[in-house]
């Protein structure tokens, strides 16, 4: 696999384009041939903690004015939405280990272990490893979103990214929330509200309670990788990022898409269509 292979862009027709970018970086199930071996957990194991089905949530929304980037690739073989030096002993032989804000560490850019605590190599990579993933993967996906959001921010004179993801409904070992609790439905992350305007983050929660769904700004999760690294309110760049409890749409055990599917992703249509009226210059 090269690197125009990923990742996949669609923009919407240039009359009914939008200053809205919608980055799906974890709902991808690949994991190419030469990494296979590497795992000990089997990689079909690692599928439940995936993103699953969220770029079909988002099936369409190039066609409702939003420009669109995903990738094929599982996080399991690079984590698009971590920082390039948030790395742990753990997963990569010689890293040393980084703590604060912003970094995830045993979870981190090359993950060590599953949210259930099962390590995942038989041994940590070499560093050669490491710097063919991201030059592959990570900095084209990377690459991509800073060019479109430039592009946009240029024709438009601002931009809007929307970092799409899902989580499990429940927290799990290796979460920073307490183990079994139920979490909201939807859960807006804006880094305390630095990465947006707050009427961004307003319209977001007022659009998902209009909806009858719980909506928790920031807990558990305010913001990964992608929020950090290309949010720039100050230029007229705006990010956040936006966590959908996997319950309301598929079945976390069977990993497929249950009865709530449709209704979720007609509301994540919705949500394209105000965010794209949103960002529409007045």
């Amino acid at each position: 696999m090269s690197t125009l292979d990923v990742p996949e862009i669609l923009r919407p027709d240039d009359r009914q384009a939008r200053p809205l970018l919608i980055s799906v970086p974890h709902s991808g199930t690949l994991f190419p041939d030469d990494e296979r071996p590497l795992y000990r957990v089997p990689v079909d194991e690692l599928l439940a903690d995936g993103d699953l089905f969220v770029d079909r949530l988002y099936d369409g929304a190039e066609t409702r004015g939003a420009t669109v980037i995903r990738t094929p690739i599982n996080r399991f073989v690079v984590d698009l939405n971590r920082l390039e030096d948030d790395l742990s002993p753990r997963s990569v032989r010689g890293a040393t280990r980084r703590r604060g804000e912003g970094y995830y560490g045993d979870r981190g850019l090359i993950w060590a272990v599953t949210t259930a605590g099962e390590d995942i190599y038989r041994r940590p990579l070499d560093p050669a490893r490491l710097e063919r993933r991201l030059h592959r993967y990570y900095r084209p996906y990377h690459a991509a979103l800073r060019r479109e959001l430039f592009r946009l921010r240029e024709r438009f004179g601002h931009a809007v990214l929307l970092d799409a993801h899902s989580m499990p409904s429940r927290a799990r070992a290796q979460h920073n929330d307490p183990v079994g609790r139920r979490r909201a439905d939807i859960v807006p992350g804006d880094l305390e509200g630095r990465s947006c305007d707050s009427s961004l983050r307003r319209l977001i929660v007022d659009f998902w309670r209009q909806r009858h769904y719980s909506v928790a700004p920031n807990r558990p999760y305010r913001g990964g990788g992608i929020t950090r690294r290309h949010a720039d309110p100050t230029h007229r760049i705006q990010a956040i990022q936006l966590e959908l409890r996997r319950g309301l749409y598929m079945d976390e055990e069977a990993l497929q898409p249950h009865e709530g599917f449709p209704r979720l992703q007609q509301h994540c249509r919705e949500l394209v269509e105000t965010l794209a009226e949103y960002v529409q210059p007045r």
